[in-house]
């Protein structure tokens, strides 16, 4: 079944669940779960789905029930109503802040022992690489990585990997990711991760000349505002890389690995600070 902790709306939950359910139970559907939970509408539940009704406290807690969620489950579905159904930004913040806490358990996080995964940047898309095409040798992602790496690297790569635990050879010949997210924790050297930050920039540059437009979105933006909003506008840019990691989390049809760089830096001196510097 569908992992609800990978989500952040409650609706494409909802509609991912009732349509993995209905494999099984061909009878589920959106009029039978509105019957389920007392609602004289039969269409009601199709209306939220769509964003045209919204779900009170009550009957979202009802829907746990009928899809049998359990406790923490329960927990983290009714956080999700009200945070998709929040009206004001510092709510819909404050739920999503609790709901982190709950994501957090679902994401693997890389330690020293890991550093090497950060020493080169495609280390991590073979990672990627391998949830999205067959991946059984060194020439198949010679084949698939764009730029592209030699053959030995490839192999090297697909070694280190297996021998860091983040993928593993299937019966078939295959291989793949052990865990679906991850994260480098605190003790990773840092000097590796910014070296590794520093090499996805420079494939973000070449990216504007390698790809056409339709095949990515590369764009920027000055803008002046408070020094204490930097604080805000970090949240807006983690809540964007949670939402995106959801995304890549949940899909079970994903055919290409994508490369998500987020830049925000001062371009001028803070107000306590001089202008010399």
């Amino acid at each position: 079944m569908v992992d609800i902790f990978t989500y952040t709306d409650y609706r494409h939950y909802l509609k991912d669940y009732c349509r993995e359910i209905r494999k099984e139970k061909p009878c589920f559907s959106y009029r039978y779960l509105a019957q389920k939970t007392g609602l004289k509408s039969s269409g009601y539940i199709s209306w939220v789905i769509n964003g045209k009704r919204t779900l009170s406290p009550e009957l979202a807690a009802k829907i746990c029930t009928v899809l049998k969620l359990g406790k923490r489950q329960t927990e983290y579905f009714l956080l999700l109503v009200q945070h998709n159904q929040s009206k004001s930004v510092d709510e819909k913040q404050r739920y999503f802040d609790r709901l982190l806490r709950y994501r957090a358990t679902r994401t693997e996080v890389l330690h020293h022992r890991h550093d090497t995964f950060y020493s080169r940047w495609y280390h991590s898309a073979i990672r990627e690489l391998v949830a999205v095409a067959p991946v059984g040798n060194e020439e198949d992602v010679v084949s698939r990585l764009r730029p592209s790496i030699t053959k030995k690297e490839a192999e090297k790569s697909l070694a280190l990997l297996v021998e860091l635990g983040l993928i593993e050879k299937t019966p078939g010949g295959t291989y793949r990711r052990t865990v679906t997210a991850i994260t480098a924790g605190a003790d990773v050297d840092p000097a590796l991760v910014h070296n590794f930050q520093t090499a996805t920039m420079q494939l973000g540059e070449s990216a504007l000349h390698r790809f056409s437009k339709n095949s990515r979105d590369i764009s920027t933006l000055t803008v002046s505002c408070k020094s204490t909003d930097l604080a805000r506008i970090s949240t807006l840019i983690a809540r964007l890389r949670d939402e995106v990691s959801e995304l890549g989390c949940n899909s079970t049809d994903a055919d290409q690995v994508l490369q998500l760089n987020i830049q925000l830096f001062p371009l001028s001196s803070p107000p306590d600070e001089g202008a010399s510097e």
